[in-house]
């Protein structure tokens, strides 16, 4: 009898331990990764961390294939303005992720048609009249997430342009 009071006691545990990492877990995980983005760059403000390797990985399972940019948010306060130009000619994208890990939207090179992005994020309620001209309207379903921008290097040759490219890219609150 007290192997089966144990064994329920042990399951009890461990289904309660497992119910926590699931509830909490993301937000955890974007939190930290979100506290890393803002140590560089501060909140609304896009980082643009060197070329990854292993000494300097600051995106999770990142490619040195890739260049990154990354925007740590807030819009409790106020709509986020994010831009960015498309290197012609290379894989390209730009994904939005709220605090709990989920992707809400992604824009790739095909999608943007006119050579980049214009894209204001907002907190649910606020009005789309307020978007500048020209902007696409998303809505965040958290208040706090990130925004993170992908380029692939195609071709070594065409690293300067790539990386010229992806530091005109901006964040900021409106």
């Amino acid at each position: 009898m007290s192997f089966l009071r144990w064994l329920i006691g042990v399951v009890v545990i461990a289904a309660i331990a497992h119910g926590a990492a699931l509830y909490f877990g993301p937000s955890l995980i974007m939190g930290r990764v979100m506290s890393r983005a803002a140590a560089v760059s501060g909140i609304n403000a896009m980082a643009y961390p060197p070329r990854p390797n292993a000494a300097n990985n600051t995106v999770v399972r990142s490619s040195p294939d890739l260049l990154y940019n990354i925007c740590a948010y807030d819009v409790s306060d106020k709509p986020l303005l994010v831009t960015a130009e498309v290197p012609p000619g290379t894989y390209w994208s730009a994904a939005f992720y709220d605090l709990n890990t989920d992707n809400y939207r992604v824009i790739n090179d095909r999608q943007a048609t006119t050579g980049g992005i214009r894209v204001l994020v907002t907190k649910p309620g606020t009005p789309a009249a307020d978007a500048p001209a020209g902007a696409e309207t998303i809505v965040s379903p958290t208040t706090r997430g990130l925004v993170l921008i992908r380029t692939l290097i195609n071709d070594e040759a065409n690293y300067a342009a790539i990386d010229d490219a992806r530091k005109k890219a901006t964040c900021r609150s409106l």
